[in-house]
Formats: structure tokens, sequence, C-alpha cells
């Protein structure tokens, strides 16, 4: 048993290394009775107890002793050679389970997956991660795999290139492994970063489509206090557009590096930013034409309110006008006179400033005012009210003139009588005497 080779057959090494353990405890088990028998022959021979045979049991206790020793050498030999047999198990064992774990672990980093959006991306991230902490995990494993590659060449029993074929090509494939996981690590980081600039510049397109929303709205105010307000709220959005631009500045820069840096994602890249950077112009665009018509608004507002105290003047005065009384006596006929000559040097002033309100609404009106055709309107209402104010009083003052002509020629009249009646009273009165 032990000088049979059953260690070159890789099959059952265990099980023959245990076999072998027990014949080793065997043989201490009888290494006494061995020494005793040799010692109990060397004793014979020494006090010449052999009857003539020295020679003989010198022959047999040699014999013995060689074969002892034989045995023992052999069996150490074998030990040695099972112990090396199950290295080899070992190895190839710790070869078959890297070996299977390196193509679970290729078939992994090989994956084009780089994520949809950043939630996916980040997830690949966090799986990435489990995967290079196996990958370190294995190195102690690599590294004991090459100490017993070393062990089973130094020892020369078995087949070192294949063994060094085994080891090196167990070595390449973890440190392309290494390298793969890098390289898969390096494009996530970068598909992280593409999905993150994505998501910062989807914020902006939607920040920005809200302010649209504001600055497109047709309400520019149906009086003064409501343009005023609506123009205060209007600066505080164009601060913050002012505010906001550096952020927008931002993420264009990120997206331009990106591209620099990065063939990922190029096309669509350069696309979202040129969306962007035309949305944000036309957001200013839109804030300045807003703001600008909000001005205008205001000017327009200043204009009505200005209007609309001349024809509310206009109409008070009108319904004067409309008054049929004309005075029944001269000294009301007077009065009113009086009136309407007051009345007249009134006119005289607003009539002025109306020249003055038609004069700024042309002007508004050539400017280009969004609010021209109202205007005109306005101004040629304006007109036509003045107009017809000054219709009315020329119309009263000829009728109180008249009125003041009849009740002069009344009052002559009653003069002219009353003195014939006198002079006729007289007369009467000389012919009774």
């Amino acid at each position: 048993m032990a000088v049979d080779e059953s260690y070159k057959d890789p099959a059952n090494i265990q099980s023959k290394h245990k076999k072998h353990q027990a014949f080793e405890a065997e043989l201490a088990a009888n290494a006494d009775r061995i020494q005793a028998v040799l010692a109990m022959g060397q004793n014979l021979i020494d006090k010449q107890q052999c009857a003539g045979s020295e020679d003989a049991v010198q022959s047999r206790l040699g014999s013995i002793a060689d074969q002892w020793e034989h045995l023992t050498t052999k069996s150490q030999e074998k030990s040695m050679k099972l112990k090396e047999a199950n290295k080899q198990r070992t190895f190839n064992a710790a070869v078959k389970d890297i070996d299977f774990w390196l193509g679970e672990v290729e078939s992994l980093l090989k994956s084009e997956d780089s994520g949809k959006d950043l939630a996916s991306v980040q997830n690949l991230m966090k799986k990435h991660q489990l995967v290079e902490a196996d990958i370190l995990a294995h190195e102690d494993r690599v590294r004991d795999l090459n100490s017993l590659a070393d062990s089973l060449v130094e020892s020369g029993q078995f087949h070192a290139p294949a063994i060094q074929e085994k080891r090196s090509s167990i070595n390449e494939r973890y440190e392309r492994v290494r390298t793969l996981a890098a390289y898969r690590r390096s494009r996530l980081n970068e598909a992280n970063t593409l999905h993150q600039f994505f998501r910062d510049i989807a914020d902006e397109e939607s920040w920005i489509k809200e302010k649209k929303l504001l600055v497109s709205s047709d309400d520019y105010g149906r009086d003064l206090a409501g343009v005023q307000n609506l123009r205060k709220k209007h600066k505080r959005l164009e601060s913050e557009l002012g505010a906001h631009e550096p952020a927008v500045q931002a993420v264009q820069e990120a997206g331009h590096k990106l591209m620099a840096e990065s063939n990922l994602g190029v096309p669509e890249i350069e696309q979202r930013l040129q969306a962007l950077e035309l949305t944000w112009q036309e957001l200013k665009q839109m804030a300045g034409d807003r703001g600008h018509k909000l001005d205008e608004s205001l000017v327009y507002q200043q204009f009505l309110a200005k209007v609309e105290e001349e024809e509310a003047w206009i109409s008070e005065k009108q319904q004067l006008l409309s008054d049929e009384d004309y005075g029944d006596t001269m000294a009301a006929v007077q009065g009113l006179l009086k009136k309407h000559e007051a009345f007249e040097a009134d006119f005289a002033v607003h009539r002025e400033r109306c020249g003055d309100i038609v004069t700024a609404g042309q002007g508004l009106v050539s400017e280009g005012n969004h609010h021209k055709d109202s205007i005109k309107q306005r101004l040629d209402q304006l007109v036509a009210r003045l107009d017809a104010l000054e219709a009315s009083a020329a119309r009263r003052k000829a009728k109180l003139q008249d009125n003041s002509a009849y009740l002069q020629f009344m009052w002559k009249a009653d003069v002219v009588e009353s003195w014939i009646a006198d002079k006729g009273s007289d007369t009467c009165y000389h012919e009774e005497a």
C-alpha cells in the first residue's frame, strides 16, 4: 500500500489520503513492536545466546530493519505525494470555481445597459458597486490560487506547464475583469452625469415654461390701479429672471463640458442645449414685450383718466346747457348771461386741455401703442362731445341773447305803453277841465 501510485489518479484523492493516514497510524502503532523485535535480536547476539546462529540472527535483524526503513520511507513519500495531489485537487477546484465566477462577472460587465434615466442609472451604479466589491473580495482567492500553483510547480510532481497555463489564464481574466469593471464604472459615471444634466435641463425647461405662461398673459389691467399692480408683479418677475440666468448658464456650461469630455449622448445634448437657449431667449423677449406693453398700458390708463375727467366735465356742462330756463326778468337774464360768460372762459381752458390730450393721444397712436384703436376711438369721441358742447353753448347763448332782447323790448314796450297811458290820462283831464 505504501508503494502504490494511486496518488497519480486524481479521482477520490481525499478518500485515498484518509486511507493513507490510517495506514500511517498503523505504522506508528507498530513501530514500538518492530523496535522491540530488533532490540531482542540484538540482545541475543550481545549475550551470545544464539547457539552459534549469530550471523543468521544478524542477517534477519538487518533485513527487518531495512524493510521497516523502506516501508516508512515509502509511506512518507506517498503521504507527501498524496498531500501534493490533494493540493492539486484543491487547485483544480479553485480554478473551476474562479473560472465560473469570472464567466458570470464578465457577462455582467459586458452589458451595454447604461440606464434610460437618472433613477435607472443610479440603480445600475449600486449594482456595479456590489460587483466591484465582489471582485475585490476575490483578490485573496486569486492570490491563494497563485501560491498554491507555486507550491505545485516547485514540487515537480505534476505537469508544471499545465498549471502555469491555468494560473496565467485566471490571472489574465481577473485583470481583464478589473479593467472591465473600471471601464463600466466610468461609463456609468458618464451616464449618471448625462442623465443628471438631462434632469437639470428638464427642470430649467419646466421653469421657463411656467414663466412663459405668466408673460404670455393678455391682461394689461383694466384701470390705472390694476396696471400699476401688474407692473409691480412684472418687475418682480424680471428680477427673478435676472437672478435665475446664472442657473441656466450653469446648465449650458455643464452640457458643453459633457460634449467636450464624452461622446455619450452628444447629439441629444446639443439639441437640448439649442432648445434651452431658444426658449430662454424667447422668455426674455416675451418678458421684455410684456414690460413694454405694461408701460404702454400705464400711459394709456393715464391718458384715459384725463379723457374721462374731461368727459365728466363735458357731461356736467352739457346737462347745465340743456336747461330751458332763460330767465323771466331782465335781472335774471343778465345773471344767466354772466354765468354763461364764466362757462365760456372755463370752456376755453378745457378746450386747451382737450387739445393737449388729443396731441398726446395722437402721439401714442403714432408710437404704435397697442391700445391705439381704443385711443383713436376715445379721441374722436372726446372731440365730438367737445364740439357738441360748444354747439350747445352757442345755442344757449343765442337763446339767452334773444331772450334778453325780447325782455328789453317788452320792458321798453311797457315803458312806452305806460307813458302813453299816462299821457292819455293827462289829455282826458285837460278836456274835462
